[in-house]
């Protein structure tokens, strides 16, 4: 990495301290997209060994093994309750503010803030935190379609009783309907209580019923006449 930043560096007009592009790797998008699939748990170890491994490419420094660390944790933190795409802009935003910050700490650690040099440093230190949300932003619909994992956020997509499918439902079985809606609600609060997916929940109770768009007519829930079709059968 570093041969590569030193090749970068001379081919640019104005000259760029290497230890300043480093700053720029969107080393945290790893483990933000850990995060949005597995969670917390596993994106903190995830992001110790990722900044372990990048301090020993980087001569085994303490402040870049920091850096990327604190980098990676709250980058992840940012994204543990992705529930809607802006969020991954959101969260590399953020990033970015937090990296000048830490990139500021690094520099006056190592006394290392002579000329524009702290200048580049912040540049490349809020880039790398931008591209790292818009690195997990793409990332994370590429291994949802290829793996075919299922994320809070087409489960929100789901949940939009707007869908083509609900709004059948609604019109064609309205009772059906009604009864979903009020499952979906039920489900939901008791998965969160007892440390389930509710957004999961809320979504199968909405469509557990579904099948029932087919006759409607021959559910106690749709019948407004009183008369039962099982009646004739």
């Amino acid at each position: 990495s570093a041969v590569l930043f030193d090749a970068l560096s001379q081919s640019t007009a104005i000259p760029i301290d290497t230890g300043s592009m480093s700053y720029g790797i969107p080393l945290a998008a790893a483990a933000m997209t850990v995060c949005v699939f597995m969670g917390m748990e596993i994106a903190i170890p995830f992001a110790l060994v990722m900044s372990v491994s990048t301090a020993i490419i980087f001569q085994s420094r303490f402040e870049i093994f920091i850096y990327f660390l604190l980098s990676a944790t709250m980058g992840a933190f940012w994204m543990k309750n992705c529930r809607e795409r802006k969020v991954f802009v959101e969260a590399g935003v953020k990033l970015g503010l937090l990296n000048v910050v830490l990139a500021t700490a690094v520099d006056t650690y190592t006394g290392d803030m002579g000329g524009f040099k702290i200048f580049w440093d912040w540049a490349f230190a809020f880039l790398g935190g931008v591209s790292a949300g818009i690195l997990t932003a793409g990332i994370v619909p590429l291994l949802e379609m290829a793996f075919g994992y299922t994320t809070d956020i087409p489960l929100l997509e789901l949940a939009n009783l707007e869908r083509p499918i609900l709004r059948r439902l609604m019109l064609e079985a309205p009772g059906t309907y009604h009864h979903s809606v009020v499952v979906g609600s039920m489900v939901e609060a008791a998965a969160a209580e007892i440390g389930a997916n509710p957004v999961l929940a809320k979504v199968c109770g909405y469509y557990h019923d579904i099948g029932k768009i087919k006759k409607p007519l021959y559910f106690i829930e749709n019948q407004t006449d009183g008369k039962n079709r099982h009646d004739k059968l």
